[in-house]
């Protein structure tokens, strides 16, 4: 089944008026969620200033066990929870 030039053409365009289309529909989607992405940016660059400055870190954390020793040792033991899921979480996908 053998089509002219000319449906070819035809054919084509309609399929370029879609992607137009599908293009016009996909940036009023993401416009509609910059603040989203603006956050998730944000917690990205908090996550990269933070592990380049691994000391900072662990100085907060000390100050938190040295004022609140019970409600920091609640969070190490969620946190170690947490690791420990995590560890089992990947060795299931790797």
């Amino acid at each position: 089944m053998s089509l002219s030039l000319t449906e070819i053409q035809r054919h084509r365009a309609e399929l370029v008026e879609r992607a137009r289309a599908e293009r016009v529909e996909v940036r009023v989607v993401l416009d509609g969620q910059s603040n989203l992405f603006w956050l998730a940016d944000r917690g990205v660059e908090m996550v990269k200033f933070l592990a380049a400055r691994k000391g900072l870190l662990l100085v907060a954390a000390l100050a938190f066990a040295v004022m609140q020793p019970r409600r920091a040792l609640r969070w190490a033991v969620r946190a170690w929870g947490l690791f420990r899921l995590f560890r089992r979480i990947s060795r299931a996908f790797a």
